[in-house]
């Protein structure tokens, strides 16, 4: 995808034409499917796109048992950007939008990171956890694995 950041913007923009809401208020969600591979995808998502290809740097990720939503975890050994599953991303109001459980994870198009920003994920986390480990780790999502 050559422009992501106007991509999810576009996303935002349709979402908030459909339901007469002012695009100034609306913000991306994510939701990662427990799938990896894009043939095991039927049709389209019911809001939203959906997107495959994010990498976890400085974390790993489990996956969720049946239609639960996986979590971001410990990174496993020797694996330094896991591939994340498929994620649905949609747009909702920005008051309806629940940060719960949910770790403010940056997405970056490379690990140089910097300027290389793109936006900011909701990745859903232990619920016995701060979001300051996530931080405190470096963790974040790659558009491209090195």
């Amino acid at each position: 995808l050559f422009n992501s950041m106007s991509f999810l913007t576009s996303n935002m923009q349709v979402a908030a034409r459909s339901n007469n809401l002012p695009l100034d208020f609306m913000v991306n969600r994510c939701r990662f499917y427990n799938i990896r591979d894009v043939s095991e995808v039927v049709g389209v998502p019911l809001q939203g796109v959906n997107i495959h290809g994010l990498f976890m740097e400085g974390a790993g990720w489990e996956d969720g048992k049946g239609e639960d939503e996986g979590y971001i975890t410990e990174s496993k050994m020797k694996e330094l950007h896991p591939q994340m599953p498929i994620c649905n991303i949609f747009a909702v109001h920005i008051d309806d939008m629940d940060w719960n459980c949910m770790y403010h994870c940056p997405v970056f198009s490379t690990s140089l990171r910097g300027a290389t920003f793109i936006f900011q994920a909701n990745v859903r986390m232990d619920p016995d956890e701060k979001e300051n480990r996530w931080i405190l780790a470096g963790a974040a999502m790659l558009t491209q694995d090195d």
